[in-house]
């Protein structure tokens, strides 16, 4: 039957210094092949299949069937809500920047949304959205085994910061951005540092901060809570990314599991195919 094929991958919020304002797509994605149908008929496989299969989420609401591929972890900081209300927006018929809007306005906030949108390292500031430099780096992540509390996470924040915190912030996410620009990845280190979101949700997952210890000298250019936590995520020369990731696991024992990855250069895409029904071919 013919269909349609969308997906859209996982990302990583802040990265560090760039609270709500940076982020960068991963190449593990959320991938749904569906027509329309005259209620909701889905089959979830992959991450959190059993969870996805049983509770309402942005796809299971809509009147199409088909099958939700997930290789997107949930609920631990790496953007799956915006993979799957952006994959929801594109079958509502929305693309490109419709789409984005939609799911950044349903976030709360556009930093995981235009990574996962457009793909590569995004800044979004003041309605502007702009594309980085993707770094020749390898994304080694520490995938938290216990998903937390996105609004939990959000209510550790301080409502105000001290001007001290602030100037240092600032001063580290425009050491970020040039470290991109001119490849000078060994600044990560000190760009990815944070005074505005990361000590306050430490007392949430107090072993982050051994897993970012533990990256940094296993030679990572930079490590940090991903997005809200509690996974740990880092940016390392090509072909560390591995032991990067299992130093981290083993700074943090039965915390998560290691993953290497890269950034992925595109983000949402929406293409007619032909649809296998779940049970052809049994």
């Amino acid at each position: 039957m013919s269909g349609v094929v969308v997906r859209a991958p996982a990302s990583v919020a802040n990265l560090g210094s760039g609270f709500d304002v940076l982020a960068l797509a991963v190449d593990l994605w959320l991938e749904v092949e569906a027509e329309p149908a005259e209620r909701p008929d889905w089959t979830f496989v992959g991450e959190g299949a059993a969870f996805l299969q049983s509770a309402p989420n942005p796809l299971s609401v809509l009147p199409f069937r088909g099958v939700v591929r997930n290789a997107v972890p949930m609920g631990v900081g790496l953007g799956s809500s915006a993979a799957a209300r952006l994959v929801a927006a594109a079958l509502d018929g929305l693309e490109g920047d419709a789409a984005f809007q939609r799911a950044s306005a349903e976030e709360g906030h556009p930093d995981n949304a235009a990574a996962a949108a457009f793909g590569g390292v995004r800044l979004s500031s003041a309605g502007h959205l702009l594309s980085l430099p993707v770094p020749e780096a390898e994304v080694a992540l520490l995938v938290a085994d216990q998903p937390a509390s996105t609004e939990q996470a959000r209510a550790a924040l301080p409502p105000t910061v001290p001007l001290a915190d602030a100037v240092f912030n600032a001063g580290r996410v425009g050491l970020l951005v040039d470290a991109l620009h001119t490849g000078r990845l060994d600044q990560l280190r000190e760009a990815m540092q944070d005074r505005l979101h990361q000590p306050a949700r430490l007392p949430l997952y107090p072993w982050t901060a051994a897993a970012i210890e533990a990256a940094l000298e296993a030679g990572a250019y930079g490590a940090s809570i991903s997005g809200a936590g509690p996974s740990v995520f880092a940016l390392t020369p090509r072909g560390r990314g591995a032991e990067v990731a299992r130093a981290m696991v083993d700074a943090a024992p039965d915390r998560g599991r290691p993953v290497v990855s890269r950034v992925a250069l595109q983000g949402l895409a929406r293409t007619v195919s032909k649809v296998t029904s779940p049970g052809a071919g049994r």
